[in-house]
């Protein structure tokens, strides 16, 4: 465990956490996505942060939301209460956190991972790493769609997903509240998780998230692609598989709305 100053969007924090994730987080916590969660965002969305790790995102989306509300959901015990000392930290009134797990049914799951990187834990049903340096926990899961209302949020304007290829998991058990509030979904698309820990391919990644989402886009530094127009596919997948480009999609139910708010990433560009 270590503490490291870190700026994340307007202020800088004294944050605690496992030694190689801070190491190689630099100074600032990714600007570029931060800024992106700013575009995606209002200053009073109701937001949940899934995979919230040890807080960044959510002191970040705290900044951006001041008169909103979020609800940070963290499964790993350790990493849990890195989260719980940094949002105390910050003194982040409209923060919450939870510790467990979002998935497709109630229960528990194995996550694995390295003691010094908690942020690359996963879940994997098929998958054992042997290696004695590696950690093995199970955790408890629940349905997003069963505990909404235990999360203190009047609505769900957005989410932010990132579970190292867990992701289909979680929305299959939010089908209901993604359903009523159509919140915007700003998530990791990762081929490595997918593939290694999952068993999916990029290919079936897409069309089963295009099940619960109408619009998806794939994000590239301040260049967006339709990721449903079949025509741009190839394109994505080819950079997205063979030089990790196009790592974070925002899927959604508002095709004009998105395409407005991620018009302000060339905006800004400019």
């Amino acid at each position: 465990m270590n503490t490291k100053s870190v700026k994340i969007l307007h202020k800088t924090f004294a944050i605690s956490g496992d030694d190689d994730y801070l190491r190689e987080m630099g100074q600032e916590f990714e600007p570029d996505n931060v800024n992106l969660l700013s575009l995606l965002c209002d200053d009073d969305a109701h937001v949940l942060d899934v995979g919230a790790n040890i807080g960044m995102t959510a002191l970040a989306l705290s900044q951006i939301c001041p008169r909103g509300q979020i609800a940070a959901i963290e499964p790993i015990p350790r990493t849990f209460q890195c989260l719980q000392r940094n949002v105390a930290e910050a003194d982040s009134g409209n923060i919450k956190i939870f510790n467990f797990a979002l998935g497709s049914r109630e229960g528990l799951a194995l996550m694995q991972g390295h003691p010094s990187n908690f942020a690359s834990s996963f879940v994997a049903d098929n998958y054992k790493i042997p290696a004695s340096d590696h950690f093995s926990h199970k955790v408890a899961v629940k349905r997003l769609d069963k505990i909404f209302c235990e999360l203190s949020l009047d609505r769900l304007d957005f989410m932010k997903v990132d579970v190292e290829g867990f992701e289909l998991e979680v929305f299959a058990g939010a089908k209901e509240t993604l359903t009523i509030y159509k919140p915007i979904v700003f998530l990791e698309m990762n081929h490595w998780c997918l593939n290694i820990y999952r068993r999916i391919s990029i290919p079936e990644f897409r069309e089963r998230l295009m099940e619960y989402f109408p619009y998806i886009y794939a994000i590239d530094g301040s260049d967006y692609l339709d990721y449903v127009d079949q025509t741009n596919v190839h394109h994505i997948n080819y950079h997205h598989v063979l030089k990790f480009k196009f790592m974070n999609l925002v899927a959604g139910f508002d095709r004009q709305e998105i395409l407005f708010r991620l018009s302000g990433l060339r905006k800004k560009q400019s």
